[in-house]
């Protein structure tokens, strides 16, 4: 099974170094924690609990340790979300009805 976590920083709000640095060092520790990252989504084969708990505990991780302009992490963080990947469509491929098998051979 598994489980996708979404982070997207307020890049609206703050400034866009500050947001780059953060986001380096979530990077960082995300893929520490077992994360693989696909573009901005970072799965794990975990189940929904652990999962959640572990970025939790990355974010909450960077909150008691770093200090970025005296503010807090997650005032940084416009979405920090998760789902199960069980109920993703990719809508870059086709859809199953949409594939067709042949079972006659063409030689």
């Amino acid at each position: 099974m598994s489980y996708a976590i979404v982070i997207n920083l307020d890049y609206d709000n703050n400034p866009e170094a500050a947001c780059q640095e953060i986001w380096d060092v979530i990077k960082l520790r995300m893929l520490e924690a077992g994360f693989r990252l696909d573009n901005r989504v970072y799965t794990i084969n975990r189940d929904p609990k652990s999962a959640i708990d572990i970025a939790r505990g990355v974010i909450e991780g960077m909150e008691s340790h770093l200090d970025f302009d005296k503010k807090h992490v997650f005032r940084y963080l416009k979405d920090f979300y998760g789902y199960d990947m069980d109920h993703t469509t990719n809508l870059l491929v086709p859809s199953n009805e949409d594939i067709l098998i042949s079972t006659k051979s063409k030689f």
